[in-house]
């Protein structure tokens, strides 16, 4: 019997494991369930905001709120409290069949995505796999439905779900729901061991090669590199200077970054092999750094249009974020301006995208934004300065190449493209192949769309526009545009056996699911937790580091971050929770980062400063997740565009900690941070030990605070 079991397991997992292929559109078409939903299920403070909700409902009168109670009192052992109080929302305060009907189709879907990610979750048992995908097509009625075709019954969902939100009596709606197979199943009580929660739409993606690259020079004299070469204060941007030129395999001399540095080489390796496209977002893009690989991706887009007339470029940056580098950068955006205006092949093939920034949440907190005037003298007054005035950025370092093709490589990370931030930073990357490369295009289509607004207000808050750096010569093409980014390929090649999970705030911050990952995987750790972060203020994943070492006092928690010497604040804001995280029993270090005053032709003087930019975590030895996102709120409630991904790889895992563990040991790296005897600088005067504890004291308590007050969500 139990032979035949097995034999049934094998069966049922054949087509999901042993897959030839990825359906991409299958993907594409669960994340388009979650936008279409989002704002009946997730949008409106009114709901969303569970205080805000029950509030309203105490201040209805008696009458209103008795069938209020007496449903919510129905539903609350059917729906978990997020999709009850949406529910309760459209069908009693603000009626609404349809936004009913989309609440109870996420819900169903979502329930879907629940098994998928069992299914493909390579961390699952064969027999939890099996379970899983029996229950799958147990639930929607179809014997042949596996992880990688969940979309086929979207239709049909939807079709129960509109037919459900149209029953206008309670007692029978309630009924009717309790009947529903989907909506009743008790998914965790059927398979032991599951997750009962999905953390992305898109879910696992099998069949792909995956690297980590985490090794750069960040030495002084790189530094001093980078600064006897400026292209400001009296320096200037020169393409005939050897330092420019990309160092090939047919010439190795050049630009000695790329041949020195695994992760900028890499950048030249995927240029070097594309055939079809390359997309770029790139947050800092600049000095010799841009001017080289600018130079040289141009340069080869000509090549390529030659071999491949529809060969075609794309490139996306935030204009309105600059970081004091808008001498480095400008210049470098000018040049591929230039050339697409003058050169007939660069025109055809080449795009130059300013990204729209404007619809993410405020970064800046509790409502400061509100009030500053929105008026054309005040953003002329804004667009002065170094940082969009709301915190809001396209914090993205993405590339892709060929991502229409079963060869699609992508590239993403916290490394930077500009010489003083990027060029002697310590930084990670990961490197894909496969279907993963696919969707990591595929998720920036929104953000074509939004940089191709035609939205009145949003095109007059577009930055540069008097350096034609807006997008306005590119309305016109915005379909074609469109078309280029859209993945329009059905099903990809499997390339390898690592699997990925795209962590990412998109270009609304409608998804915004690096934080939720991070405390799964905190939660969840059982031997080692490994962190080396440019920030760690985030207090969601400081007081879930606390909580895992309470309840597991034995694992092995290391955290590495950055002093934030580029603040001049003496540790701050890095030092707001870490006494909380040392008294713990945690281990934090930070890297020994030094500064170097550059002294440049005008006679002016700047120090640079070395920077801990890392964004990566590693759990058990099983799982990575790196990318641009930061520890700290702003980027992870949704108010930066970000992207990155959990890498399930050993092998790779498995080399990223034991660099991360034999950095730990070396003294000439790390080094202790002491915080008990920091001391706070605020505007060049140094607090006392005292002042500085309670400085840090008080800021926990107001980030801790902070999204109540706001009432965020």
């Amino acid at each position: 019997m139990k032979i035949k079991t097995n034999l049934i397991l094998a069966a049922l997992l054949s087509s999901t494991c042993f897959g030839a292929s990825f359906n991409i559109e299958d993907r594409v078409l669960s994340q388009k369930v979650l936008l279409d939903n989002y704002k009946s299920v997730f949008g409106q403070r009114d709901f969303a905001h569970k205080t805000t909700f029950l509030k309203k409902i105490e201040r209805m009168s008696h009458f209103k709120k008795k069938p209020v109670l007496k449903f919510i009192k129905g539903v609350d052992d059917i729906f978990p409290d997020k999709i009850a109080r949406a529910l309760i929302h459209w069908r009693h305060i603000n009626k609404n069949p349809g936004n009913v009907s989309d609440v109870l189709h996420y819900y169903m879907v979502y329930k879907t995505f629940i098994l998928r990610d069992h299914i493909d979750n390579p961390l699952t048992s064969s027999q939890g796999k099996a379970l899983a995908l029996k229950k799958l097509r147990d639930l929607v009625g179809d014997s042949t439905v596996d992880s990688n075709s969940i979309s086929l019954h979207f239709n049909k969902l939807r079709r129960i779900s509109n037919a459900l939100a149209n029953i206008k009596n309670d007692n029978s709606f309630i009924q009717a729901v309790k009947s529903d197979n989907i909506i009743s199943e008790d998914i965790e009580t059927s398979i032991p061991g599951i997750t009962p929660y999905s953390l992305s739409a898109v879910g696992f993606i099998p069949g792909n090669k995956t690297e980590i690259v985490s090794e750069n020079v960040s030495s002084l004299e790189r530094i001093d590199w980078f600064n006897d070469r400026v292209i400001f204060s009296g320096g200037k941007l020169d393409f005939d200077a050897p330092y420019v030129k990309m160092p090939t395999k047919e010439d190795p001399t050049g630009n000695v970054v790329f041949q020195e540095d695994p992760i900028y080489m890499k950048i030249r390796e995927m240029i070097d092999r594309a055939e079809k496209s390359v997309f770029i977002d790139i947050f800092l893009f600049g000095g010799t750094l841009g001017a080289t690989l600018s130079e040289y991706l141009l340069d080869e887009t000509i090549k390529k249009v030659k071999a491949n007339p529809d060969f075609k470029v794309m490139i996306l940056h935030d204009y309105a974020t600059n970081y004091n580098m808008v001498e480095e950068m400008v210049p470098i955006f000018q040049y591929i301006q230039k050339r697409i205006k003058e050169e007939p092949l660069l025109n055809k093939s080449v795009s130059m995208l300013q990204a729209n920034i404007q619809r993410h949440p405020p970064g800046i907190p509790f409502g400061i934004t509100e009030l500053i005037p929105k008026t054309p003298d005040s953003f002329k007054y804004f667009e002065g300065g170094n940082t969009y005035y709301e915190s809001k950025i396209d914090h993205s370092k993405v590339i892709v190449v060929d991502g229409n093709h079963d060869d699609a490589e992508a590239y993403f990370g916290s490394k930077n493209w500009t010489d003083h931030s990027g060029g002697y930073y310590y930084d990670d990357a990961i490197y894909v192949t496969g279907p993963a490369a696919g969707l990591v295009q595929a998720s920036y289509y929104r953000d074509i769309e939004a940089a191709l607004t035609e939205d009145k207000f949003e095109l007059s808050r577009f930055y540069y526009k008097e350096l034609k750096l807006d997008n306005v010569e590119y309305l016109p093409k915005k379909q074609a545009l469109l078309d280029q980014i859209k993945i329009t390929k059905k099903e990809y090649k499997y390339n390898g056996d690592s699997v990925i999970r795209i962590t990412e705030a998109d270009v609304d911050g409608t998804i915004k699911n690096v934080r939720n990952m991070l405390v799964d995987m905190i939660m969840r750790a059982e031997k080692n937790i490994y962190m080396e972060q440019l920030f760690l203020y985030d207090p969601y994943i400081t007081d879930v580091l606390l909580k895992k070492k309470a309840q597991s006092p034995d694992i092995d928690i290391r955290l590495v971050i950055d002093h934030n010497g580029n603040f001049g604040l003496n540790g701050l804001p890095n030092t707001i929770f870490i006494k909380e995280l040392v008294d713990a029993g945690i281990a934090v270090r930070a890297r020994k980062t030094y500064g170097i005053e550059a002294h440049f032709p005008d006679g002016t003087k700047k120090e640079y400063h070395q920077e801990n930019h890392r964004k990566i975590t590693s759990v058990d030895g099983k799982i990575v997740l790196g990318g641009s996102s930061n520890i700290n709120p702003d980027t992870l409630q949704g108010s930066f565009r970000e992207f990155g991904a959990q890498v399930y790889d050993q092998k790779e895992v498995l080399a990223f900690e034991k660099r991360f563990k034999k950095d730990w040991r070396d003294a000439e790296k790390m080094e202790k941070l002491d915080i008990e005897n920091f001391k706070a600088n605020l505007l060049g005067k140094l607090l006392d030990k005292k002042t500085s504890a309670l400085l840090n004291s008080v800021l926990a308590k107001i980030l801790r605070a902070k999204d109540e007050l706001e009432k965020r969500f």
